[in-house]
Formats: structure tokens, sequence, C-alpha cells
């Protein structure tokens, strides 16, 4: 009789059980994407609802290595580093192309992490998958549009380390983006090496443009000379940010001008072939938008050449070029700037730079970018000056529309966590909270001599009750709701206790009294930038402590956050060449937030800890920038 009634004890159990595991896997079913279970060895014990009816996978197809072998694309290498990770035992990011029930392979961001029972060893790895088939497209559009370009383009970071190339310079050397960035300088040939890198070791610290010419290799191993130009890129308040650079195929000419240097005999067929160089530098100077100037100061003569009348949209038969009339092109707000640039450029011995506005007659405004030097007789007076000006309006407003992605991107992100956060407490937290309350009653209902199910209640009780602050904690960091709610201050004082609480990190928090609320976009700003640089505290410093100062004035806020780590000087960040360190998601996207706010961000780092600031206006607009000196 006994026996029947554990018997009978054992199946309400097992009933219960059966119960809350299927309610679990209801809920996992029901949430928004693909979520995934894995053994420690790497192999599938389960797949939720969205992944089988994604790709079209049975379970009897998907369980075990069945998920990997037919459903993601050979070509990703997913399943190595998947190995790579299990051997690890560190959580997994990797982008990779599944494919759905038709066929057809989309992008997606897969991640896991390992759960770990008390001993630390991995019990199960809990996984998913995001689609970012869209985010792809955008990504490859940009860089078709940069890769179309007609020339030779490449990109330095401020301490002038290649982070980009072009199709064009890609094809020209033969070599990867990889090669490029070990070697940057394994195409120019060795005898200008030594000049090329004295040249620009000087004007990258003088932060200045720098103009060289150099033999690159192409990739059949014959060299070429090439005009090389860099100009640096600026924030609103003139801080480098950037260089970009230009190569120019000058070998034709560089042989006209030895050409030049021959006898007399050769004379007539050297002019033939300036002839024709000329032709050819009238097609380039079409295909590239740039014109050529010249003018006598004596005489005041005044010469265009015909892309020049082009660009400014004149009749070379009808409009004689003079100073006044390119004047009346002239915006009216840059005509006081391109005139202290020329006269300045009058005591200069270098190449002068300046970029200005010309409204045409139909009030059509183009943005041009000028360059000239002037040129001295032998007592060093100025007699004559030429240069020449590229019309850059396409390009500006490609790199308006490249910021104005990247907003978008940002805010789209910032929805979709929003999203997220919404989505895992008013459905999943309130799940759990709902299954707690359940493993309640259910060990409130088992007899207290059923010891073994009453610990295992409890246990699941425990497990759902960690589950249900775990998930609270995830909502909370993809999206405060007390940002919104409270503002920016109460926000960062609720992140920073439950930082100090998960991390053992002690904080000290100062913030100026009435600190009020800001526009939304720069409270987020801001609150992302404490979020990702306690972030980088907790996994890159060995600080126990941290100090985040919060200061408002009438025009701008300052926030400071920093701590003193003693391996802060092994780490390197953003402009400190020379460290391990290397720059993350999470160090760009803190930049680019601030930027989109008109304020601008300071990583300094040092034996005694590492230091973010940033600074931002009060309204969240953007500074005016201010254009480089230079002639014109």
């Amino acid at each position: 009789m006994s026996q029947t009634g554990a018997n009978s004890h054992h199946s309400d159990a097992d009933e219960a059980s059966n119960a809350i595991e299927e309610r679990l896997r209801l809920i996992i079913d029901t949430i928004p994407t693909m979520v995934w279970r894995k053994l420690p060895d790497g192999s599938a014990d389960f797949l939720n609802r969205n992944f089988r009816e994604y790709t079209g996978l049975s379970l009897e197809d998907g369980l075990g290595w069945g998920w990997m072998m037919n459903a993601f694309h050979p070509d990703d290498r997913l399943i190595e580093e998947w190995r790579a990770a299990l051997a690890a035992g560190k959580p997994f990011l990797k982008e990779a192309r599944l494919r759905r029930f038709d066929g057809q392979y989309r992008w997606f961001l897969i991640r896991a992490v390992p759960l770990r029972d008390e001993q630390g060893n991995i019990v199960h790895w809990y996984g998913t998958s995001t689609d970012i088939e869209d985010l792809k497209k955008v990504e490859d559009r940009v860089r078709l549009i940069i890769d179309t370009l007609p020339t030779m383009v490449w990109t330095l970071g401020p301490d002038g380390v290649v982070d980009f190339v072009n199709q064009p310079w890609l094809d020209y050397t033969g070599i990867s983006l990889e090669r490029v960035i070990e070697d940057p300088t394994g195409v120019v040939h060795p005898e200008d090496l030594p000049r090329v890198i004295k040249k620009w070791l000087k004007d990258m610290a003088a932060r200045q443009p720098s103009d060289d010419e150099m033999r690159l290799r192409r990739a059949d191993g014959e060299y070429r000379w090439f005009l090389v130009r860099t100009a640096p890129l600026r924030d609103e308040q003139g801080n480098l940010v950037k260089w970009y650079g230009i190569s120019i195929d000058i070998e034709d000419r560089k042989r006209a001008e030895e050409a030049l240097t021959s006898n007399e005999r050769e004379q007539r067929h050297i002019a033939a072939q300036l002839e024709r160089e000329r032709a050819r530098l009238v097609e380039a100077q079409e295909v590239a938008k740039m014109g050529s100037w010249e003018a006598e100061l004596q005489s005041l003569n005044v010469v265009w050449s015909e892309q020049t009348h082009r660009i400014f949209e004149t009749d070379p038969s009808r409009f004689h070029p003079t100073r006044p009339k390119f004047r009346e092109f002239l915006h009216p707000e840059d005509r006081a700037k391109v005139d202290a640039a020329f006269v300045a450029s009058l005591d200069k011995r270098s190449t002068c730079t300046v970029a200005y506005r010309i409204v045409m007659p139909d009030g059509r405004v183009k943005i041009l970018e000028e360059r000239w030097q002037a040129f001295r007789d032998e007592e060093g007076k100025p007699i004559r000056v030429a240069g020449t000006c590229r019309d850059i309006t396409e390009a500006v407003r490609a790199e308006e529309e490249l910021r104005r992605l990247s907003g978008q991107l940002l805010r789209l992100q910032d929805e979709e966590r929003r999203s997220i956060a919404r989505d895992l407490h008013d459905s999943t937290g309130q799940n759990l909270v709902a299954l707690a309350t359940i493993l309640s009653q259910l060990h409130a209902s088992i007899p207290s001599s059923s010891r073994k199910l009453r610990k295992l209640a409890s246990q699941c009780q425990e497990l759902a009750d960690r589950c249900i602050r775990e998930v609270r904690t995830l909502s909370y960091i993809l999206h405060p709701p007390m940002l919104d709610e409270a503002g920016l201050e109460d926000a960062i004082r609720h992140y920073v206790d439950g930082f100090s609480e998960r991390t053992g990190i002690a904080v000290k928090l100062q913030i100026s009294p009435r600190f009020g609320r800001m526009p939304p976009d720069v409270e987020l700003a801001l609150f992302r930038v404490v979020q990702e640089s306690l972030t980088n505290i907790q996994r890159h410093s060995q600080s126990h402590r941290a100090t985040i100062q919060l200061d408002r004035s009438a025009d701008e806020v300052k926030l400071e956050i920093s701590d003193k780590g003693p391996g802060a000087s092994h780490r390197e960040l953003p402009g400190t060449p020379g460290s391990p360190f290397r720059l993350g998601v999470g160090i760009p996207s803190m930049q680019e937030r601030v930027r989109l706010i008109g304020g601008w961000l300071e990583i300094e780092s040092s034996n005694s800890g590492t230091t973010v600031r940033a600074t931002v206006p009060v309204d969240g607009r953007k500074h005016k920038g201010t254009s480089h000196p230079g002639g014109g």
C-alpha cells in the first residue's frame, strides 16, 4: 500500500515537472527570435519553433550536428570557429549565412554563451540567431560607392595606420587588405622609401596635407610613378579624426619630364607627346571634375582650363575670367574667407587649400576645393599663381549621407534594444514570474516526507528566481525605462548601483546639483558612454574602483569616467599606438553617438589608469565646422 502511494507521488511529480518543462518550451517558442541549446560537445538538443520554421528542418534533421551541417553556408567556416569556441569555453559571436526553407541564404548574427555548474563545468550552451541581412546590404552599398570611384583611395587612422583601401587600389597592387595593413609600404620602390617615410612623418607630425611623388609596384611587378596626396579630416573642434588619400598615376607625365631633359633632336617628339598628355590631362580633369587655372599678378591676366569653365558652367568663347568676376560666383558667406586665404598664400611657399561654395545663376550651390601655389621671381617676389579647382559637391553630399546612415543605424539599434527590453520585461519576465509562482505552489503542495521532490522543486524555484533577476538585468541594460521616465541623472545612479552589485567594482559618482533633463538623444548618448566605459573597465581593467563625474554648465555637459587599474598601461585605446589592446565595436559606437549630437570624445590611457571624456552641447545641436586655412 505504501509502495502504491509512493508511485502515485512520483507520478504526480513527473506530471508537474513535464508540465513545467512544456510551459518553458512554449515560452521559448513564442520568443520572436531563433533560440537554441547545445550540449557541452556542441551538438544540439533543442531548437525552438522559429529556428525550425525558418530552416524547414525537422527535429530529427536539426538535432545533434545536423543544425550546422544542414543549415549554414559551407563557405562561412562556422563549424571550425564553433569547435574552437567549444574548446576555449568562451562566448561565441559570428556572422554567417543561414539557409531558409526555400533555399535562400540570409546573413545572421550568431551568439552563444556557456552555462556552467557550481564547479565551473559547462552544462549547456544557449544561443540566438538574429537576422542582419538588411544591415549587410547597407554596408555593401556604401563599400560599392567607394570601390566604383575611378581612382585609388585609402584612409588612415589618426596615428597614420592604414585601415582601408578601395578596390582599384587592390586591383593595381594585387595584394589583400590584410597584407596592406601588415606592411603598408611594401609596394613603394625601395629607392623611394626612405625619402617618402621621412616626408610623411614630418607632414603627419604637422597634421598638414601631404603631397609626394613615388613609384608604386603594380601586380605584375612593374613600378609606376604616382602623385600621392593625403589630407587630414578634422572634427568640428579641429581634432584630427582620419587621413584621406588618393594616388594618381603620373607615369606618363614623369616620362615626359625626363624626355624634356634629353637632346634637341627629341624636342619635336616631346612636343607631340606633351600635346597627347595635355589631351589626357583634359580627359582626366573631366573624369575627376577637376579644373586648372593660373593668374599673372602684374597683368592680372587669368586663364581657366576647359574643365574649370565646365565647373563654373561658363562659355570659354564668351566668358573671360577675372578676379572680380570670380568673386561674383562666391557664396556671400565665403567671400571673406577666400580673399583672406588668397592674400595669405602670397607669403607662403607651400601649396594652399580652401573649400568654398559658388552660387550658379539658377540658384544651385556647388562646393569646390581649390589648391594653388604662388611662384616667385629671382628676388623672391610672387609673380604668378597657379592651381586647381575640383567639384567636391557629390563627395560632400556622400559624406553627409554616410553620416545620416550612421545616425539612422544607431537609432535603429536603440529602437531594437528598446523593443527587446520591453519584450523581455513585459512578456518573458512576466512568464517567468508566473513560473516562479507555480513552482512555489508546487513546492508547498509536496508532502514534507518527499524530501527529494521538495528539494528538486526548491532548486527549480531558485533557478526561476535567478532567471527573473537576469532577465530584468538584461532588460535594463538594453534600455533602462528610468532614462525615459526620470532622466539621465536617476538612470545613471540606478545603473551604477546595479553595476557595483554585479561586479564588485566600487563606483564613485559625482553629479552637479540641479542637473535637470536634456533632449532624449543627448541623455541616451551619454548613458551609452557610461554603460560602455564601465563595461570596458570590468572587462579590461584590473581596477576595483572607478569614478564618474557629470557636470553641466549653461552651454555644455562634460562627462568623465576614469579608473585606476595598474594594468591600464597594457591596454591600447584609440590614438595610442604600440599596445596590444585593439579597438572594439563599443568605442567607435561611443565616438559616433557623441559626434551625432555635436560633441566630441577623448580617451587617455597611462600607467595610472584610463580616462574617457565626452563633451556635448546641452541642446544637442551640432557645432558648425570651420574651414581649414588656405588660399584661393
